[in-house]
């Protein structure tokens, strides 16, 4: 099942992998200031990388046990994050850079990439038997979306109904969240829905539902999509913290963008609806193993051109760059 918004899971590191890249915190003769990391996550393909490197031992060996928050829409991060009560989360980068742009002293920063997107992992679905037959007949209909205000999947919808000259206001959204879409779209709740893996594979098969389009192609492909964030104010207090959290997920991320059986593997073991079946066959994102300004800054040049960001806005700021060992 899906753990709505505030439920914690513990998620322990388990025995090491063995990895060569990694740097153990007992060999800098400073450890993490702390050595228990909250991490807010939602239950989907983009939190792989996580789930291997606590899985394979990656934090354990910087020095790191990870608690897991599971969130319905990442946006719920940032309250915790705000109170100093979250030490980490998984976030759109549209989000984070939305939000630093409202709320600049929340202190946002990016400490790792997870993905960009590929064919077919962020799309419109509408229901077995709907009578949308093109984008174009979005016009008047209820969208559902993972959470309020502009998001990468908004956003990336807005750039392709361009050619079919409709807007944002041709469509009423509705943030109903990952978890309930399946359901509202089966129902009739809302007309169409922004879904992502392993929700589109799950609809696809439990319900009949299938895909309108595909929003990340053109100007959208292979846009970057998700990344890892943390605060100014834990950099500033947890500085070695930060680095030994940089170092595992970074290390994470590397076997997941080499090995697609191990995240097939992973995602069923933690996504209870999801089966093994299904995870083997569902597409999935790309994994990234670099941290670029240039990936991220497309995404903010991006967001300009639709007045969702300041003119000029820089993302140079927001990344704490990867230490040693990373």
């Amino acid at each position: 099942m899906f753990a709505a918004a505030g439920v914690t899971a513990a998620g322990l590191a388990a025995c090491s992998s063995g990895s060569s890249s990694s740097t153990p915190a007992a060999t800098s003769g400073q450890g993490p200031e702390k050595t228990t990391v909250t991490v807010d996550i939602v239950d989907a393909a983009d939190s792989a990388p996580l789930w291997i490197a606590i899985k394979d031992g990656f934090f354990k060996q910087q020095g790191l046990t990870v608690k897991l928050n599971y969130l319905a829409a990442t946006v719920a991060a940032f309250p915790g994050q705000a109170a100093h009560t979250v030490d980490f989360a998984i976030q759109p980068e549209v989000n984070t850079f939305s939000e630093t742009g409202k709320n600049p002293g929340l202190g946002l920063r990016i400490v790792a990439e997870d993905e960009l997107t590929s064919p077919n992992t962020n799309v419109i679905m509408v229901s077995k038997n709907s009578s949308i037959k093109s984008p174009a007949g979005l016009k008047g209909k209820v969208v559902g979306f993972p959470s309020p205000g502009v998001s990468a999947a908004s956003l990336a919808l807005d750039e392709q109904l361009e050619g079919y000259g409709l807007t944002a206001k041709d469509y009423t959204d509705d943030p109903v969240g990952f978890p309930a879409m399946t359901g509202e779209l089966a129902r009739g709740t809302i007309d169409a829905t922004f879904s992502i893996e392993p929700f589109i594979t799950i609809m696809e098969t439990s319900t009949g539902a299938h895909e309108l389009m595909d929003l990340m192609t053109g100007p959208m492909a292979n846009f970057p999509i998700m990344g890892w964030t943390t605060t100014a104010w834990e950099e500033q207090h947890y500085p070695r913290t930060v680095a030994a959290f940089q170092r595992a997920i970074e290390e994470g991320q590397q076997a997941a963008a080499s090995n697609t059986t191990l995240v097939r593997q992973i995602l069923p073991e933690n996504i209870k609806t999801l089966t093994p079946k299904l995870a083997n066959i569902m597409p999935l994102q790309t994994y990234v193993t670099t941290l670029s300004e240039t990936s991220m800054q497309r995404v903010a040049t991006i967001m300009e051109q639709f007045g969702t960001l300041p003119p000029s806005f820089k993302v140079q700021p927001l990344i704490i760059p990867l230490p040693a060992g990373a």
